[in-house]
């Protein structure tokens, strides 16, 4: 895994928890066609911020960014480019 795998994504404009949950739940399903629900299950995790709209994923693995890419995709039709906003975080490597 990279040590910049985890994407902050936040809604500018108005929204809701429930469409975000809508678009991750959309963006999952793609996932698991194409990786099988057992790899997604394994290699990424994700969360709809219960504080604002606000989502969470892991990425670091080819099976984490393509859930990330299809997902900014998504929000890309719905918000537009500058409707929300990216970040990477930086998170402590894993001890095995």
């Amino acid at each position: 895994m990279t040590a910049n795998g985890v994407y902050r994504f936040t809604v500018l404009g108005p929204s809701s928890q429930g469409l975000l949950n809508a678009l991750l739940k959309l963006a999952l399903a793609e996932t698991e066609v194409v990786f099988g629900k057992a790899k997604v299950k394994l290699e990424t995790s994700c969360e709809v911020s219960a504080k604002g709209p606000a989502c969470v994923i892991e990425g670091g693995t080819e099976c984490g960014e393509h859930l990330a890419k299809l997902f900014t995709g998504f929000l890309i039709k719905k918000f537009g480019e500058q409707g929300f906003r990216v970040e990477r975080l930086r998170r402590p490597a894993r001890s095995a």
